[in-house]
């Protein structure tokens, strides 16, 4: 008898999975652990995971013992707990705390450079990502690629702290494990606070001699931990093992395999994706996507492979915010992952087949159509369009800004949309009137910078970033 190829979500106590060969990075959401499935429990965790199909055996499979009636009831459940909140409204809750979270951080890491560590003063930074993640597992995630800082170590131990706790909220961690887990990444570069900082952000390739010194900073940062009161052992061993490698290539000492502690095993993956996909003082950011596929082709190497499958199943190949191309010539954005159809998230149609933007940004459900699928992931720099800004839902389009518009049109004033960042905000991207009318201009640009939130009010710079439509997505 054939295999029999199925949905997650209508897999069931009783059916025994079977592995079919395909290859897991053709087929990435297949689960294909071979055994019988023998309770609800079991198929709620394969779901949380993230997997789309299975294929099973109906020789091998036994009957059901529960009615039709409870399969449905219990297929209800895992679809009310896998909803959370829009992921725009947790966006917005969330940016403000994550600035305070990396400037917090700064002063941590400053702190640290004169041998003072305090965990517990920290726990609310890791408390609150885990409570961001209850609502919304996505919204910090993405929030972390989006934003950029000047100083990267200290941005990029917050992230790897939201990944950490994403990640360990996947593998079924719970409680204080995942608190810990969260404090571990908070503090994994710690002991870089003992490199000399001409070293640290050196944009060169370092001598041998600096790089020897580079690598022993989960010493260092062990050695801080230690001095600091009531530090489990389970943080300071993931903040030692971050850099060991599966195959014994890492440092400081060289672990293999099983060798490495749980924590360093996790944190070793997230240092290097948020490393890979953030801009550096000698490199830009690569995409997600092609951060991925280079973690891939690292398994077995660096990183246990069952673990590192684990986390791209997390992540998603089409995370929320990453910019694509579709069938058709179309160019969108993911604005929403799907938990039960990994592979057809939820995206915004923005520009067509010509490049032009669509006059109205159109939202669609991939997994409700079949007319209109993803062909691959772009590199944000070749998409001009304010990802922030899409990722907003609450953007609008202000009457004082049409009553400008029209004004320009009225006098005959050649103008234009165009999307600008703002001099004191850097990354912050807002909407202005171009005109070659100079009063007309300075006034714009005098109540946009009323609209930002930042205190004292800011002007902005005169930099165009990308020319749109006059009417097109706002961003205060």
């Amino acid at each position: 008898m054939a295999f029999v190829h199925i949905a997650i979500t209508d897999l069931r106590p009783g059916m025994y999975i079977v592995q079919t060969g395909e290859s897991w990075k053709n087929r990435p959401y297949l689960y294909a652990k071979p055994g019988l499935v023998t309770n609800e429990k079991e198929i709620e965790e394969i779901i949380r995971q993230g997997f789309h199909d299975a294929y099973y055996d109906p020789e091998k499979s036994q009957s059901q013992t529960k009615s039709d009636d409870t399969l449905a009831k219990a297929n209800a459940n895992r679809v009310q707990k896998a909803q959370q909140i829009p992921i725009h409204e947790e966006i917005s809750r969330q940016q403000k705390p994550y600035e305070e979270f990396v400037s917090h951080m700064l002063n941590v890491m400053e702190d640290a450079r004169s041998g003072r560590v305090t965990l517990s003063a920290q726990d609310f930074i890791v408390q609150d990502i885990m409570q961001s993640m209850s609502r919304n597992r996505d919204a910090l995630l993405c929030l972390s690629k989006l934003k950029t800082f000047d100083n990267y170590t200290y941005a990029h131990s917050v992230n790897v702290s939201i990944l950490s706790i994403a990640f360990g909220f996947h593998l079924g961690m719970q409680g204080d494990d995942l608190h810990m887990l969260g404090l571990s990444g908070l503090f994994h570069d710690i002991g870089k606070m003992k490199i000399p900082p001409a070293i640290l952000n050196a944009p060169r390739k370092l001598s041998p001699d600096e790089f020897r010194l580079i690598k022993r900073h989960p010493l260092y940062g062990t050695e801080l931990l230690a001095k600091a009161r009531g530090v489990d052992q389970c943080i300071i061993d993931g903040v030692l093992d971050h850099h060991e490698r599966y195959n014994g290539s890492g440092y400081p000492n060289k672990r293999r395999g099983p060798e490495i502690s749980a924590f360093g095993s996790i944190l070793s993956i997230c240092d290097v994706y948020d490393a890979l996909t953030s801009k550096r003082v000698y490199k830009d950011p690569l995409s997600l996507s092609q951060a991925l596929s280079i973690m891939y082709d690292m398994r077995g190497d660096a990183w246990d492979q069952e673990l590192l499958e684990h986390f791209i199943k997390m992540i998603g190949i089409y995370p929320v915010g990453t910019p694509i191309a579709l069938t058709g010539g179309f160019k969108g954005l993911v604005v929403q992952s799907n938990p039960q159809a990994p592979l057809y998230p939820t995206v915004v149609l923005c520009l067509d087949r010509n490049g032009n933007y669509l006059k109205k940004p159109e939202r669609i459900d991939l997994a409700q159509q079949h007319d209109i699928q993803i062909i691959k992931a772009i590199n944000t720099d070749t998409f001009p369009v304010d990802i922030q800004a899409l990722l907003f839902e609450g953007n609008i389009q202000p009457l004082w800004y049409a009553f400008l518009f029209l004004f320009c049109s009225y006098l005959q004033v050649p103008h234009s949309g165009i999307s600008t960042a703002c001099g004191n905000c850097e990354k912050l991207t807002v909407q202005v009137l171009k005109t070659d009318l100079p009063v007309c201009a300075i006034a714009c640009n005098f109540w946009l910078s009323l609209f930002c939130f930042r205190s004292p009010p800011c002007f902005l710079s005169g930099e165009c970033r990308h020319r749109t439509d006059a009417c097109s997505f706002f961003r205060f």
